[in-house]
């Protein structure tokens, strides 16, 4: 504790200065005794209302610690105090150390020799003064003697700073007082204290090594704890910690991974016990000497596992820890793995401290049994305990840390030298690296350049922003998507009903290589996970849906799933917008949804309740999308033709007029008997035509020869797409039947022929009547199938729009009445018994129309 020696000179040295040495010595071995019984005690609540300290009370995050005031030390408690035996017998001592006298008393005197001045002097006394007008004071070699004999303090031990909790003074308050005998002065220097400090934002003072200093809670940084942080990636500077929630799951066995970027050889990783003091159960780990080290203890003797190599000083490193049982396991980054056993036949750990992260509030007492005690210097990016990974920022916004002191963040400042061009905005991605957010219709690294996007790539950082679903789906949803992921975690799609995290969501995500369907009615979601995993690099569809709390999974030909939301409540609500491929900001998804990382990879198509999402047309906003590899980027389709893309492959919708693979093909001749290939149609809206197809009455008669048992023969409607009380007339073929469907605004009515011989290749006759409700349907003049709409209504209402052969998007705006096109030819149309269609003439416009090969 003291360096040098107390020399008895009985002609020159008065009884003061064996007085003064003799209690210098006195009291720094009993404070040696109580820093070494360092006892410490957290308790919840505030200082005001919920204290129970005896003396002192400290604020800390979500709680508080207990101090006693000088010459006592805290009891075992952890909240009452108990005086320091002996130190009421040496005023000189006593006084010379108290906060309201830091210096001797003018009464006392002490002579020495003039070889032997007694000198007390701060270090660096040209320091620039802190913002309070204080120094900070080093008291390193506080106590020296002329002749090289130090009398100086272990600053190691923090011994002035610890135990009596030293404020500072300004150099400029110094005390000389006269040494009688001798007539030189004696320099005694107010020791460094807390006294005029404020530390903001709850902060504490405390004296450290001579160095007056604020522990900022976690969120707060600066010299006085002045500046609001955010701790995402958490930096520790070898002073401080942070505690994440105990650990409840490790009893059996427990699996960690760190990912860390260390600054120091020597340094505590992480830490969790039983009891403050580690005596029972354990667990820990620390870089000792560069290597790191695993150690654990059910309760009758530890493990201690020992990395085979070194971590990667200022770099990235990966350690891996697992403990089943006894046995536990370590690995470093791509080193071998060392393996273990705990003493004694204890297999379980309970543990019952928060796990503390980078340090612990008294790392003295850990020596024994962590082997260290030293906090951790450095970064750590990423932690995760049995696959939970612990979002690092402070419980009460959205993380999982409930307290700390002294953190700092790893990616500050990584945005300093970067310019985002066209509006971008730069974030960390990471501790050390950064990212430009941006907007759709750019890309690049620095966003400098402008891009055209057929099918939106996602990069992890992406998303599109679409307006949400609102109470369009109360009671049904149904989402189907073409995708293509090349990551097994990321979020595909998300809707929400709140911003706190909480309430009505739907999500779609990759969840470890399965695809996952979440929803939730208000009081709790549906899982439903797919059965196999989903390859990577490859194009998927999926279809989920919901009918009240039951949902539904089908993914390309794996077997169909089903599962059900908590609670009894079957509506659901989306007010919040929605969002593909990833998030704006996770803190606003719910906690349920367990959203984390946005998607990678390709989305080709997304169909909500039968209406087709135009991805980037609808975008409110947009970040970070590129456009994905597919041979429509080429622009294969020629003469106007449009680019379809079907997974991997495309075709080309050639307009009337064109035809082939990429409408290269010139069509001279008029198309007097049209053949249709199930993405084909031709579109009527001359007056003669559709006055003839609305009102109360309509008689259609044609000859065709179908070749496919589903398509759409002929549709006209009021709107696109459809609702269930919207006006349609349509004729087509759906599983083999040939129906006869209409809708007058009360009701549906379906009239059905069920005949496999309809596409046998040959042709056929077809008339379909309505007067008013009542519909017939006959088939080559032999059968008549007849049927009603329901309700009162008589006449039909359209758009003026009569499309023959198909439509676009035909499975979207029938609402999957009818799932494609029609596929054959079509040789004469009439209606109302005196208008024959010349199909290949009248048309106003068409889509992948080519001649019949046989003709009627």
């Amino acid at each position: 504790m003291l360096s040098g020696t107390c020399h008895h000179q009985p002609t020159t040295m008065p009884s003061n200065i064996h007085r003064l040495c003799f209690s210098t010595i006195f009291v720094f071995l009993l404070l040696d005794l109580a820093i070494s019984q360092d006892i410490q005690a957290f308790f919840q609540g505030n200082c005001q209302h919920d204290k129970v300290c005896a003396d002192i009370c400290t604020p800390m995050d979500n709680g508080y610690f207990c101090g006693c005031k000088e010459g006592h030390v805290l009891s075992t408690n952890g909240f009452s105090c108990r005086k320091i035996p002996g130190l009421e017998e040496h005023p000189v001592v006593d006084e010379a150390l108290n906060r309201n006298s830091p210096s001797l008393p003018s009464s006392d005197t002490i002579t020495l020799s003039s070889s032997e001045q007694l000198v007390i002097k701060p270090a660096g006394q040209n320091g620039q003064d802190d913002q309070t007008g204080h120094n900070d004071v080093d008291l390193s070699n506080s106590l020296s003697r002329d002749n090289g004999h130090d009398l100086a303090l272990d600053t190691n031990d923090h011994i002035m700073a610890e135990m009596f909790d030293l404020k500072e003074k300004s150099v400029k308050d110094t005390h000389s007082d006269v040494i009688q005998g001798v007539g030189e002065p004696l320099s005694l220097i107010h020791r460094p204290s807390c006294h005029g400090v404020v530390c903001q934002n709850n902060g504490t003072c405390l004296v450290d090594r001579s160095i007056v200093r604020c522990n900022c809670p976690i969120g707060t940084s600066g010299r006085r704890c002045e500046k609001q942080i955010e701790v995402r990636f958490p930096k520790f500077l070898g002073n401080g910690y942070l505690a994440l929630p105990v650990l409840k799951s490790g009893y059996k066995e427990f699996d960690i991974q760190i990912d860390f970027k260390p600054q120091a050889n020597n340094g505590l990783l992480l830490f969790t016990a039983e009891n403050t003091n580690a005596k029972s159960d354990f667990f820990s780990v620390a870089l000792i000497d560069g290597y790191v080290e695993f150690r654990y203890d059910c309760g009758t003797g530890p493990a201690i596992l020992r990395s085979k190599v070194q971590v990667t000083m200022g770099n990235w490193n990966r350690v891996h820890a697992r403990r089943v049982d006894n046995e536990g396991s370590l690995r470093l980054n791509d080193g071998e793995m060392v393996v273990g056993f705990s003493k004694g036949a204890y297999s379980r750990i309970t543990l019952s401290l928060p796990v503390y992260v980078g340090g612990y509030r008294n790392m003295t007492s850990m020596l024994p049994r962590i082997g260290i005690t030293k906090p951790f210097v450095g970064c750590v990016q990423e932690i995760t305990i049995n696959e939970y990974r612990y979002d690092l920022r402070k419980k009460e916004l959205v993380g999982d840390t409930l307290f700390g002191i002294n953190v700092g963040e790893c990616s500050e400042g990584v945005c300093n030298q970067v310019q985002c061009a066209r509006g971008g905005k730069c974030v960390a991605k990471s501790a050390d690296q950064h990212i430009c957010l941006c907007p759709l219709g750019t890309g690049g690294e620095n966003c400098q350049y402008e891009i055209n996007v057929r099918i939106p790539e996602f990069g992890g950082h992406s998303y599109l922003q679409h307006n949400g679903l609102g109470r369009s789906t109360l009671s049904y949803t149904q989402i189907e998507m073409v995708f293509k992921p090349t990551s097994r975690e990321g979020t595909l799609l998300y809707n929400g009903y709140t911003l706190d995290r909480k309430g009505d969501f739907l999500s779609l995500a990759m969840k470890e290589g399965h695809l996952e369907f979440c929803f939730d009615l208000g009081t709790g979601p549906g899982v439903i996970r797919s059965v196999e995993e989903i390859s990577l690099g490859q194009w998927h569809w999926v279809r989920v849906s919901r009918t009240g709390l039951r949902g539904v999974m089908e993914v390309d030909e794996q077997p169909r799933i089903e599962g059900v939301s908590h609670g009894a409540f079957t509506q659901l609500t989306l007010l919040q917008d929605l969002y593909i491929g990833g998030h704006g900001n996770y803190d606003h998804t719910s906690r349920l949804a367990n959203l984390t990382t946005s998607f990678q990879g390709c989305i080709q198509k997304i169909i909500i309740n039968e209406q087709p999402l135009q991805l980037l047309e609808d975008a409110s906003q947009g970040v970070n999308i590129e456009g994905c590899e597919h041979p429509c980027l080429g622009e294969p389709c020629m003469n106007g033709g449009e680019c379809v893309p079907d997974r991997d492959v495309y075709q080309c919708f050639c307009p009337l007029g064109y035809g082939n693979t990429n409408c290269e093909d010139e069509i001279e001749k008029t198309v007097y008997v049209p053949r249709y290939t199930g993405h084909s149609f031709l579109l009527y809206t001359g007056r003669s035509i559709n006055k003839r197809v609305s009102g109360s009455k309509i008689d259609i008669q044609l000859t065709m020869k179908p070749e496919s048992p589903n398509g759409l023969i002929l549709w006209s409607g009021r709107e696109q797409p459809i609702t269930s009380n919207s006006d349609y007339l349509a004729l087509g073929f759906v599983n083999g039947a040939l129906q006869f469907r209409y809708n007058l605004g009360s009701g549906e009515a379906v009239i059905s022929y069920n005949d496999t011989r309809l596409y046998d290749g040959e042709w056929h006759t077809v008339r379909a009547q309505r007067d008013k409700q009542d519909g017939f349907l006959e088939v080559d003049e032999t059968e008549i199938v007849e049927g009603s709409s329901p309700g009162s209504y008589t006449m039909l209402n359209t758009n003026k729009m009569l499309y023959i052969g198909g439509m676009p998007n035909v499975s979207q705006n029938t609402l999957r009445k009818f799932t494609r096109g029609f596929d054959g030819c079509i040789a004469s149309l009439m209606l109302a018994e005196d208008y024959d269609i010349r199909l290949g003439e009248e048309a106003q416009s068409g889509r992948n129309i080519l001649p019949c090969r046989t003709q009627l």
